[in-house]
């Protein structure tokens, strides 16, 4: 049998070392950095959704008020609540202490 050659190892150089453990440190900063802005987003999505859902409800709310008829005891309680409005029979309570 013929004696093998042993090829000579090729050592990688100090600068492709260097370079090579750069590239995977800036990589490895970059996932970790994108990462943390993904659950930033996925926080501000969740955020949006809540938002979403409580204004949907509001329009639902303010659709149902919209469909009901205008009669007497609406007129009556927009006049309380939103203008203040007291009929002369009602007995009025005022408090003037503070909290």
């Amino acid at each position: 049998m013929a004696k093998e050659k042993k090829q000579p190892k090729k050592k990688i150089s100090f600068f492709t070392k260097v370079a090579f453990f750069v590239f995977f440190s800036f990589c490895a900063i970059t996932i970790i950095r994108l990462r943390g802005e993904i659950v930033n987003y996925q926080n501000q999505i969740a955020a949006a959704d809540e938002q979403i859902d409580f204004y949907t409800g509001r329009i639902e709310a303010l659709n149902e008020e919209l469909s009901k008829p205008i009669d007497y005891t609406y007129v009556r309680k927009i006049a309380k609540t939103k203008l203040n409005f007291s009929m002369p029979d009602d007995v009025i309570f005022y408090n003037d202490l503070s909290n």
